[in-house]
């Protein structure tokens, strides 16, 4: 079985992009005409309005069509996700979530670091610290653990950030208990 023409110009499309962006519109627009089914050109539509274009509506459309095409598209599931986050549509970037880490062969770490950091923009540090750990957890090489490992310590930090006051309270009582300490002696 050959692979057809819209196969090969999306394949073309995706080799075009980011780099010759005026190259690919006009492969995805060629394939979209010819096959409107065609779930990888919505993808990338999506991408490119996401991305370059910054029309964020038309991004959605295009994600959405995608997965009303086929919900086992798994390129999508990250850059719409990242897309409802970025709009802070939070309820429908965990629905997405939810229904992304029941794909088989997704990248469950990549899903769990992608709702830590929608949970981190809601700043929500605890669970997002939890999701992170769990993308650890979950991560099958060690650079992306060592990623995960990163990005726990930038969230510990804007937490710590957000309490200092307690902090500085335990020392004081520490600093407090030594000078009786002290005075004992």
């Amino acid at each position: 079985m050959a692979i057809d023409t819209h196969e090969i110009l999306y394949i073309k499309a995706l080799d075009n992009y980011p780099y010759d962006i005026e190259e690919c519109i006009d492969k995805l627009h060629y394939v979209i005409s010819a096959n409107y089914n065609h779930v990888g050109a919505h993808y990338l539509l999506g991408k490119i309005y996401q991305e370059q274009l910054h029309d964020f509506e038309k991004a959605k459309f295009h994600y959405q069509m995608a997965l009303s095409l086929n919900h086992n598209f798994i390129p999508v599931y990250t850059c719409y996700i990242g897309l409802l986050i970025d709009l802070s549509a939070y309820e429908e970037a965990l629905k997405i979530i939810n229904i992304g880490v029941t794909i088989p062969g997704i990248d469950v770490a990549e899903l769990q670091y992608t709702e830590g950091i929608l949970y981190e923009k809601k700043k929500d540090y605890d669970k997002a610290k939890f999701c992170f750990k769990a993308g650890k957890i979950s991560a099958l090489n060690s650079e992306y653990r060592s990623f995960l490992d990163k990005q726990l310590a930038r969230v510990k930090a804007k937490k710590a950030e957000l309490n200092p006051k307690k902090k500085n309270k335990n020392k004081t009582k520490n600093s407090t208990k030594t000078k009786k300490e002290k005075r004992k002696k």
